[in-house]
């Protein structure tokens, strides 16, 4: 196993390495940048990667890299598969364009490229996990608001009273649309009959005690009073909607297998073991792995 990562170590510095044989050697370094205010040869990048931290992590993933796909392959269908989840997370494409924004992404190709090296460590980092069909219908049954939209109305009000005799006033079989334009407080939602659309019980943006109990009701049930921040509220779901196990079930077996994975650092110190150095200068830059940038 040694020479394989001995070979591979040196397929990847190859351009490093090149400033080593020509200084070994007696030869003058080859000049890649010339100015009129001097210029900068192989030796002064050689040197300037193994003596700085940017340039050790230029090296360690380089190498790291190698080593993963050399031990493990990773699909097209595979990363495909997490872009689409999170596309899906993202909701639309100005909220895709958005995500790469904000986590420093070129386009979704440089995304692509994250995805597949983290699903190499994925793959290390589990190897050896197996999750069974009960652990995954277990999960999907404990958190099947996760997996659940409802289509939600709602009618604020500022003190309980008033929400009950709201209450009641439905229960005689009142519109709901007509009391929510009528009462509701809530002037954001109050004219379009108190419709907020489909929620989740993945909606971090709502109240958690208004989505708790929305996500409790059944079609067509409104609740009793719901005390929030807000005030209290009388809800009525109008749809509901669960995504199949079968569906999900990929999603929920890595879940499973990123508790019981390894630490990362784990992994690469085990691999550290396994390098031959041809240059004594990359040494450093394997030494015990204590952290993960």
């Amino acid at each position: 196993m040694k020479k394989v990562i001995k070979i591979l170590a040196i397929l990847s510095l190859l351009f490093i390495l090149g400033a080593c044989t020509t200084q070994t050697s007696g030869e003058e370094s080859k000049v890649l940048v010339e100015t009129d205010y001097g210029t900068i040869t192989e030796e002064d990048l050689f040197q300037e990667v193994i003596s700085t931290e940017r340039g050790k992590e230029l090296i360690q993933k380089l190498v790291y890299m190698q080593i993963l796909e050399g031990k493990y392959e990773v699909s097209d269908k595979e990363v495909n598969q997490r872009l689409g989840d999170i596309k899906e997370l993202a909701g639309d494409e100005d909220g895709f364009q958005m995500i790469l924004l904000q986590q420093g992404f070129k386009d979704e190709e440089d995304l692509k490229d994250q995805i597949k090296q983290s699903l190499y460590f994925f793959k290390a980092t589990t190897e050896g996990v197996e999750v069974s069909d009960k652990e995954i219908n277990d999960y999907y049954a404990q958190h099947i608001d996760e997996y659940t939209e409802v289509a939600v109305s709602h009618i604020l009000v500022d003190n309980e009273s008033t929400a009950k005799e709201i209450k009641k006033e439905l229960e005689k079989g009142t519109d709901f649309a007509e009391l929510a334009i009528e009462h509701s407080t809530d002037s954001m939602t109050a004219e379009e009959g108190g419709n907020l659309g489909y929620i989740s019980g993945k909606s971090n943006e709502l109240d958690p005690t208004f989505l708790a109990a929305a996500m409790e009701l059944e079609k067509d049930e409104v609740s009793d009073p719901v005390k929030t921040v807000f005030g209290y509220h009388i809800i009525k779901v109008t749809d509901r909607k669960e995504t199949p196990l079968r569906e999900v079930e990929d999603r929920i077996r890595q879940a499973l297998m990123e508790k019981e994975a390894k630490p990362i650092q784990e992994i690469l110190n085990e691999y550290n073991k396994e390098i031959e150095f041809v240059e004594e200068a990359f040494e450093e830059a394997f030494k015990e792995v204590d952290h993960v940038n």
